[in-house]
């Protein structure tokens, strides 16, 4: 299954593609988007995107960091998506870590 955290636009449009578990939040989250990843993460989700600004809150980067640590494979993957004003600049990148992880070597 997969579920979908995001602003509305993103929300929209997972609603339009078909994604059923869809919550939708405005520009600041904070700890409902860490409680709703938890929720999700001990579900039967096997993608988890998440709107990047929201990921980038603390209380949500801390839960997903916790989740990546804790998971024994690479389900549930919780990918970072942009919002209509673009992609951020990262210090740490996500997807890299879990592909580094999964496969033992780092992708660029």
């Amino acid at each position: 299954m997969i579920a979908v955290i995001g602003d509305p636009e993103t929300a929209t449009g997972f609603r339009l593609a078909g994604v059923n578990e869809v919550h939708e939040y405005g520009t600041e989250g904070g700890e409902d988007v860490a409680r709703v990843l938890d929720k999700l993460a001990k579900e039967d989700v096997a993608i988890i995107i998440i709107n990047e600004r929201l990921a980038a809150e603390e209380k949500s980067r801390e839960k997903i960091m916790e989740i990546n640590a804790k998971k024994k494979g690479v389900i549930p993957i919780i990918i970072e998506v942009p919002d209509k004003k673009g992609p951020m600049v990262k210090e740490i990148d996500e997807i890299g870590r879990l592909i580094k992880r999964a496969v033992g070597v780092a992708v660029k």
